[in-house]
Order: structure tokens, then sequence, then C-alpha cells
């Protein structure tokens, strides 16, 4: 038997298909909604795909033969361009609802069509309070006629609680629920004026109107509606006044354990405690636990599975799953870091800083080109999600990447592009004799560095891609340390090709994590700290740039020996400043 798949954004009907264990809230809202004192206005709030339709579905299939239900979905009578006549198709709906005879609906319908301005100006100067009904009049076309207006809305009134208790009288129930779906898909000052007549047309006893609704969705319609002179305050006073019982959609409460479980259970990818808790991690880390999202990331995962089981060869099944779910969950969330690893050679120094805290926010501060003093908010939720996605690539449970790991790692990423709406199959800096240059330069570094251990550990640093005045194939290696005068320094040295037998050798002096301190530290080094016949480029953050302090052959087997000397003089060079600055 072939199996089903795909999770379409279809709600639940019932609490039998309670995914996150939410059936305790179900049960205190119905409970509530029994034995409540009518009219109620409850309001469901939560974002976008949060649950809030499967949560009102389970509701009304909870309390079936205690109450009379009626549902109106607002977004599919939306969509048909209706214009003024959304919040009476809802009324007629409601009235159908409740078997009203034909005379009957078409009075009620006929007589909110008939002064349709005239309610908007009553209930926003009743909802929103008399001092900016001047406001509000201005908003609204043609005069207003002379009118017995609280004849006319009691006599409506009537007609509609005669209407419900008569339903009621027949099929033995004592209240009336309504509810109200998708009200936050509409354009907010639409969702406003379904909110004004279910105020002041719908407040009738035995009834009780759930609402899936946001409050920041009624205070951008208030203000869409009737201008920004409408403070924040009037908007709560709006909504509290419609709104007896707000309810937020207990996201946080969701069982997301036992619901990513059983999805990787109809996947068939292993369900062990530890791979549960990192896919949890995964998800927890990057688009979330809204359903809605989480759906579209299965639906992913799904299509991309059935891909990679013919373009993936030699990979362990298990391996292949849960790497690619990690890809999948990057792409979804972190589009930049996604776009980064298919548009470059991935290789080991490619995840050399993911593995260290100290070097992590600098190599994303460059993936996403901001700057070491700006704040990015997707930067700090990239570094939480970091450790989860290095776990995910593990085969052996180290800290470092092997080759083949890497490998595995890059196999799947291509496959993956398939489901990207940006990311191509083309590497940016693919260019051959750029890695030739690239990888050059890296042995260089590394080996002068051997060479410097007796003054401190240098770090190699080398771009995650070519940008204006840098090539991919520079690489360079710094040390910091504290000099006794308050600040940080940093010691680089920095390799660069010029042509294809030719490198350059710059050396560079920086003031490390010292803002506030860049007058000090030029006062302490002064102009030519190095005391060089190369004149230094100054930079006013706290750096010194000695350009072309050495150009060799490329292929020189004396090269780290050469620039170690130089580093070595720079440091005493840097340590005697200091020493006599202090003095």
């Amino acid at each position: 038997m072939i199996r089903t798949m795909g999770y379409p954004d279809k709600p639940v009907a019932s609490i039998n298909e309670d995914l996150f264990n939410v059936e305790v809230y179900v049960n205190a809202l119905c409970s509530f909604i029994r034995s409540c004192e009518t009219p109620m206005t409850i309001s469901i709030q939560g974002d976008w795909g949060s649950g809030k339709t499967s949560m009102m579905n389970m509701m009304k299939a909870n309390m079936q033969g205690a109450v009379w239900p009626i549902w109106f979905n607002t977004w599919q009578f939306s969509q048909f361009d209706m214009g003024n006549a959304l919040a009476f198709s809802m009324m007629d709906v409601i009235l159908k609802g409740l078997d009203c005879e034909n005379d009957v609906r078409k009075k009620i319908i006929n007589g909110l069509i008939g002064f349709g301005k005239r309610v908007v100006r009553n209930v926003s100067d009743y909802t929103l309070g008399g001092e900016i009904t001047g406001v509000i009049s201005n908003s609204l076309e043609g005069p207003a006629q002379e009118v017995d207006f609280a004849s006319e809305i009691s006599e409506l009134k009537d007609k509609f609680r005669t209407a419900v208790d008569s339903k009621l009288e027949k099929e033995h129930r004592d209240r009336v629920v309504v509810f109200v779906d998708d009200l936050d898909r509409l354009q907010p000052a639409k969702a406003v004026e379904l909110l004004e007549v279910l105020k002041l047309f719908l407040d009738c006893d035995k009834c009780v109107f759930v609402l899936a609704v946001d409050y920041e969705v009624v205070t951008l319609g208030i203000r869409q509606k009737y201008g920004n002179e409408v403070t924040e305050e009037k908007g709560r006073s709006f909504f509290d006044k419609i709104i007896q019982l707000p309810f937020k959609m207990p996201v946080a409460s969701y069982d997301i354990h036992r619901y990513v479980r059983g999805m990787m259970k109809k996947m068939n990818i292993s369900d062990s405690e530890s791979e549960v808790t990192l896919f949890f991690n995964l998800i927890q880390t990057s688009i979330g636990f809204n359903p809605r999202s989480m759906k579209r990331l299965f639906n992913t995962y799904e299509l991309l599975d059935i891909v990679t089981e013919s373009t993936v060869r030699n990979i362990d099944d298990d391996v292949r799953k849960r790497i690619l779910f990690a890809i999948i969950c990057v792409q979804m969330c972190y589009e930049k870091l996604y776009l980064y690893f298919t548009s470059t050679r991935i290789d080991g120094d490619t995840f050399a800083a993911f593995t260290e805290d100290a070097l992590l926010d600098a190599a994303l501060r460059e993936i996403y080109g901001i700057g070491s003093d700006d704040s990015c908010y997707e930067i700090d939720r990239v570094k939480v999600f970091i450790p989860h996605f290095m776990d995910a690539l593990q085969m052996d449970g180290d800290k470092e990447l092997s080759e083949e790991e890497i490998s595995n790692f890059k196999t799947i990423l291509k496959s993956s592009v398939v489901t990207s709406v940006n990311a191509t199959t083309e590497t940016a800096d693919s260019d051959s004799k750029e890695w030739e240059y690239r990888n050059r330069n890296k042995d260089i570094v590394k080996e002068t560095a051997e060479k410097l251990r007796n003054i401190g550990k240098f770090t190699p640093w080398m771009p995650r891609k070519a940008r204006e005045g840098v090539k991919f194939s520079d690489i360079s290696g710094w040390y910091a340390w504290n000099v006794p005068v308050g600040f940080d320094c940093t010691l680089e040295y920095y390799l660069s090709r010029i042509s294809e037998f030719i490198i350059s050798v710059s050396v560079m002096i920086s003031l490390r994590d010292g803002k506030g301190m860049e007058q000090k530290f030029f006062d302490v080094f002064g102009d030519n700290p190095l005391k060089l016949n190369i004149v230094p480029v100054k930079e006013e953050w706290g750096r010194y740039i000695y350009n072309n302090v050495l150009r060799v052959n490329a292929n020189d087997t004396s090269i780290a020996d050469q620039i170690a000397t130089i580093t070595k003089n720079a440091y005493e060079a840097v340590n005697e400043k200091v020493n006599n600055y202090e003095q």
C-alpha cells in the first residue's frame, strides 16, 4: 500500500484529531460558553497559522447537542469583492442558521442596508467616544438623514431576538454560539465594520459570539477607517467594549515533542529520543512552532526526500534525512545563510568559525553584510540555531566536521535548490585559480602561526566571499592580547595574491573591542609604531595598516619564516611603545 504524502493546510475537525494536546483549553472554553451569562463575545487570538480555526472547530464539535452552533467564514465571502455587503452577508448566514423565514430575513437585512452609513457613525460614537465623532463623520460620504435611530435598532434586535428564541425552543437548547472565522484575513478596516455590526445588532441574550480576531488587527482597522487621530487607548477601548473574554492561542503550551515524533514516524525517520530532540531544536530555533509553517516544512521535506533518495548515493539513510531536514530549516528561515552555502565552494574552513563562539558572530556578520557595531535580530537567532545545525551534520558526535561529513552536506545541499526561490546551482566563487591561491595562502598562514606559537595563538581568517577590496583568496592570521594601558590590541599578517607568482604581505595593528578608546590608542602608538620606512594608513576607528611590507614569490619555501620574523618584530615594537607610554 502506498503511503500518502503531504500535509494540506486544513484545520482539524474534532478533538480526536488534536495534534498538540490542547484539549484542556478546548474543554475550558466550552465549559465557560455553556455556563456564562449572555450575551458574551470571545476573541480567539493568535498569529496566522497558529491554529485558531482548529481550536474553534474542536469547540464546536465538543458542544454539539448542548448549544446551537452557527459558522461564518469571512474569508470565503470576502474573496468575491462584495464591498460593503460583507456584513450583510454575514447577517444573512446567521439568520439562515436560525431558520428565519424569508420575509423576516429580508426585513432585517433591508433595515441594515437602509441606514448602513448611520450605523457606522452611531457605533463609532458609542464605542470610541463622542469627542472624535467629528473626525469620523468627515470620513463618511453624504449627509445623515434625521431618523429615529434608537427605534430602528430596537426593532431589528427584537426581530433577531425572536428568531433566536424560536430556534432554541425548537432545538431544545439554551443558547446560540456564533463562530466568525478568519476576521484577521480581512482588510483591517473591513474587520472593524463586521465587529460594529456584531456589537449593535447581535448584542442579544442567549447568544455567544466566538471571533477569530486579534487586538492588533482591530487597532489597525480603526486607524485605517477613521484616521490616525484614533489613539491606541481609543483602539483598546473599542476592542474591550466588543470583546468580553480575550483568549490567546496557547502556542507555547503545544505538545510539539509529541507532534514532531508523530510526523517523524509518518515520514519513516528514526524517532529515537535523541533524533526527536534534535529535530525539535532545529524547528524551534528556525521556523518556530506555528502549525502552518511546520506543515510547509514537512511538505518540503517529503518532496526533497523523494528527490535525494534518487540523487544521493553512499550516505546512510538516517544521516541523509537528518542533514536534509537541517538544510530545509536553513532554506525556509535563514535565506542569506542558505544562499551563502549554495553560492560558494564549501570546505572545512567554511564551518571552522561555526564551532567557535568567539568567531561565529564575525563570520555571520560577513555573510549578512552587517557591520560589527550594528544590531541584527536574525544574526542573534542564527547563532542559537547553528549548534543544532552542526549536530545534524555529524556522524560521529565530535566537534569538527570530517571530510566525509562535509561531502555529505554538499551533496544533499545541491539537491535542495529545487525548492528555493533564489538559489542557483552555480557557485559565485568557483574560479579554480582563486581556490588554488586561497589554499596556498591558507597553508602559509598556518605554517607561520606554528612559528609564532611562543607569542600566542594566531587564528586564521579568510573571507566568506569576495567583495570590494578583498579577494576570495586573501588570508590572514591574527592574535589579540591585552596591553597594560587599558585596551586590547590585535596584530595581524595579511596575505594577498598580486599576480600568479607574487604574494604581498601586509601587517596591521588594531584596537580590539575598544569603542571610545580610539584617541588613547593613537596616543600610545603615535604616527609609526613599527618604525618602518613605510607610512602606515591610519583608520579612525583604531587601526594602522602597513601595506606591502613584504613581497615574495608564491613558491618560495621560506615565506613562512620571513612573515614570522616580520610579525615578531612588529609584536616587540608594539610592546615597546606600550612600555614607553607607561613610563
